[in-house]
């Protein structure tokens, strides 16, 4: 039986570099705030296009979060748990939202967080990405936190100090996109990192 996909004209456009175009309008301007024709303008493409390869809005917005999940989250990820000491890693993983906009003036904020504001609430589907990401943020805080003590700490103190960081992260983020300047920004966070429990 032959493929469907087959039949019919190919595409002739790079899905993966639309769907990035298509990330950067959601995430400039969030789910509501977006219109069809935002992301007809911003891919060059028919709306007909634009349904038949990703579907209708809702769907087109649970694309842009995995390919945010896919890029961002997982380059933070590897980061927290990647090479380095563990205080290094927290460090640069606390620096993101500040080196966004001290180096490309970027105060767009955390799509994740902004879809945690946006649309978590309203959208079960959009709520289900959004704490799988914070989940594996989390799972990243936790293995670099672990490290700092060799793993003799208790697991309820390292996920509740995870917690915490997260948190620090995402109000960064949050005062980023408020504009706040990258001194302030820099204090709390190297407040934040003060705190970190002693290493071994």
């Amino acid at each position: 039986m032959s493929d469907t996909k087959t039949l019919g004209r190919p595409r002739e456009f790079d899905e993966d570099v639309a769907l990035a175009a298509i990330l950067d309008v959601f995430w400039t301007k969030g789910f509501a705030g977006t219109s069809m024709s935002d992301l007809v303008a911003a891919t060059d493409l028919r709306k007909g296009s634009l349904y038949a390869a990703f579907g209708d809005k809702h769907a087109i917005y649970l694309q842009a979060l995995a390919l945010y999940e896919a890029t961002a989250v997982d380059g933070a990820v590897a980061l927290l748990t990647g090479s380095g000491t563990p205080v290094d890693r927290l460090d640069r993983f606390l620096s993101l939202p500040i080196t966004a906009i001290a180096r490309a003036k970027d105060r767009r904020g955390c799509f994740l967080c902004n879809a945690s504001v946006d649309q978590a609430l309203l959208d079960p589907d959009t709520e289900r990405a959004v704490k799988a990401g914070f989940r594996r943020l989390a799972g990243g805080l936790e293995t670099a936190l672990l490290e700092l003590t060799d793993g003799e700490r208790d697991a309820g103190r390292v996920k509740a100090q995870a917690q915490h960081l997260l948190s620090v992260y995402f109000g960064l983020r949050v005062l980023a996109k408020g504009g706040q300047s990258v001194k302030a920004l820099t204090e709390a966070k190297q407040a934040a990192l003060d705190g970190l429990p002693a290493t071994a």
